[in-house]
């Protein structure tokens, strides 16, 4: 059989395929991780807010009251820039899912293109059988 000249290019997509995947997974896990911050500072941000309305109806000073709004307000500021993280990552995330589909559909068609190959290399040689068959029964009728 014949050896698929595009072999070379084929494992270089494989290659290329699995370096996109991994770089895919690791951006998955930095989104997903940046989602999880996301999530923990806006859950202490609600803590925090009922913590001040727990105080605020027991009584608290105006420094006291000072102090919880601009802790808060610093909450705010994390959560926006966490917020810009996340979306940040998302479309790195998706930058990185695309290459990679990319990749896969590279592959796919240099595996179409070794399936046609070995087809066509099967039927040949199924082919210079039936030839051979063909001669050998030929030669046995002669005799």
């Amino acid at each position: 059989m014949a050896q698929f000249r595009f072999a070379f290019l084929l494992q270089l997509a494989i290659d290329q395929r699995e370096d996109a995947a991994r770089l895919m997974q690791a951006a998955q896990a930095a989104w997903l991780l940046a989602r999880n911050k996301l999530e923990q500072v806006d859950g202490f941000r609600h803590e925090y807010r009922a913590r001040l309305a727990n105080s605020a109806q027991t009584g608290m000073s105006i420094g006291q009251w000072r102090d919880y709004q601009l802790f808060l307000a610093k909450l705010d500021g994390a959560a926006d820039q966490q917020i810009f993280e996340v979306e940040r990552l998302a479309l790195e995330y998706e930058r990185h899912k695309n290459d990679w589909q990319s990749c896969e559909r590279k592959v796919k068609a240099f595996e179409a293109l070794r399936d046609r190959h070995n087809q066509a290399e099967l039927r040949k040689e199924g082919q210079q059988e039936q030839k051979l068959l063909d001669e050998f029964n030929s030669r046995l009728g002669r005799y």
